[in-house]
């Protein structure tokens, strides 16, 4: 279940103030300024460019995407500004909105293409393995994916030791000096609904779930989908990394 609620590597609101270090910052409106680097209206080139990285029907602009409730914290203890930490967590938080679009639409080439994420085999088993089963299993029943996703009440940016980053490179996944930790819970569903009308469960969680995810990466400038938190690879919080988690 870890690898199914990832990437997150996780939906951006704005509207944040005051992240102190490991303090929580009030919670995020329900919408957010577009960004001045990205265009006010969709194009035919950008769809165009979008839907080669495998996103069809064409998505929505940052500024339109729907986003949910979180709050971001500063758990750097000083290592970066909270501004910068607001920052990196909108961008988190924006990644999961298209995560979760490209889920809602069963765009399977949209996790590969490195749209999203590190599109080595290694970093996409790591991030969307069990993503990539389940659209797959879909088609394969001629059935139609349907995800319900979970809820993000809370995301923290996190320094990554040099301990973890050695580790990470030893599974050959790229590393990265920060990460963010995000805790996700339920109620959420992936089911197969077939054209009879009837539905196979692939997974589902009740609202007393939560599970805890450490994404490190970095900051991407994307011109179609704004600025995103770019994924490098996620690990669970648990063991050594609960430490880092900090959740």
């Amino acid at each position: 279940m870890v690898r199914r609620y990832a990437y997150l590597v996780v939906i951006l609101l704005v509207g944040l103030a005051g992240c102190g270090n490991g303090q929580a910052a009030s919670h995020t409106s329900p919408s957010r300024r577009p960004s001045p680097a990205v265009s006010a209206t969709p194009d035919v080139a950008r769809c165009a460019r979008l839907a080669k990285l495998g996103f069809t029907p064409c998505p929505p602009l940052p500024s339109q995407m729907r986003l949910p409730p979180t709050t971001i914290r500063n758990a750097t203890g000083g290592a970066i500004s909270d501004e910068t930490a607001r920052r990196w967590g909108r961008a988190f938080q924006l990644s999961q909105a298209y995560y979760y679009w490209v889920m809602q639409h069963g765009d399977r080439d949209a996790l590969t293409s490195g749209a999203l994420a590190d599109p080595s085999p290694i970093a996409v088993a790591n991030m969307f393995g069990s993503d990539l089963e389940d659209i797959d299993a879909s088609r394969q029943d001629r059935g139609s994916f349907v995800y319900e996703p979970p809820g993000m009440p809370m995301i923290q940016v996190v320094v990554i030791p040099s301990s973890l980053q050695g580790l990470i490179r030893n599974q050959h996944l790229s590393a990265s000096n920060y990460g963010i930790a995000v805790r996700l819970i339920g109620p959420t569903r992936r089911l197969i609904r077939y054209p009879n009308g009837v539905v196979k469960t692939l997974a589902a969680a009740n609202a007393n779930y939560h599970v805890d995810l450490l994404v490190w990466g970095a900051l991407k400038q994307d011109r179609d989908l704004g600025d995103i938190w770019y994924g490098y690879g996620l690990y669970g919080c648990s063991g050594s990394v609960q430490s880092v988690c900090q959740l």
